[in-house]
């Protein structure tokens, strides 16, 4: 068997995989130019990886919807509340799980300039006075979780829009990292 005859049966077999976890079937006809094969098995497991991908999807890809309104810090202090969901949520109530919920303290009309804010968790120390910025994730109807990193916010204009980066860790190690924007809803709250 000579090497390009080798070469095209590898390849065959290597489409007939990839397209079979597909649910697909290769074409039985032999007179398919190797190129033609060798991009056949390139299209095939570009499409295979994204399907076997789809199922495991990174968890920030499912948080395509945002969206941002007044709220209370877990002070009960006026704060920024951002929600990055897996569909759009029109802000009433708690959006399905899996979720991030953002509070970043603010003043009702303010407009925060550009910044960087580090994330604490529950307890604020004293000794840092300043804005007070977390998130959490919630998996879960009663599973949430305090985040740790940054939030980069880039635009937050009540009744404009909010835009920022997002790079934050669980408690056991994962990273989320993710850019969003959203219209800045004017809706009041009631803290304190």
């Amino acid at each position: 068997m000579g090497s390009r005859t080798r070469f095209k049966e590898s390849v065959r077999f290597a489409l007939g995989f990839r397209l079979a976890a597909l649910g697909l079937a290769i074409p039985r006809s032999p007179a398919w130019p190797a190129g033609a094969l060798l991009g056949a098995v390139v299209l095939a497991t570009a499409a295979w990886g994204q399907a076997a991908s789809s199922g495991g999807q990174k968890l920030e890809q499912t948080f395509l919807h945002a969206s941002a309104m007044r709220g209370c810090t877990q002070e009960d202090a006026p704060a920024l509340e951002i929600y990055l969901t897996r569909s759009p949520f029109a802000g009433t109530g708690d959006p399905s799980p899996p979720y991030i919920h953002i509070e970043i303290s603010s003043s009702p009309q303010e407009t925060i300039a550009p910044i960087t804010l580090t994330l604490i968790q529950m307890r604020r120390d004293p000794t840092k006075p300043g804005r007070v910025a977390r998130a959490e994730l919630v998996e879960a109807e009663r599973s949430r979780v305090w985040l740790s990193g940054t939030l980069t916010l880039i635009e937050a204009a009540p009744g404009r829009k909010v835009s920022g980066r997002y790079d934050v860790t669980t408690p056991a190690g994962k990273r989320l990292e993710s850019s969003f924007s959203a219209d800045y809803s004017t809706r009041s709250a009631v803290c304190g």
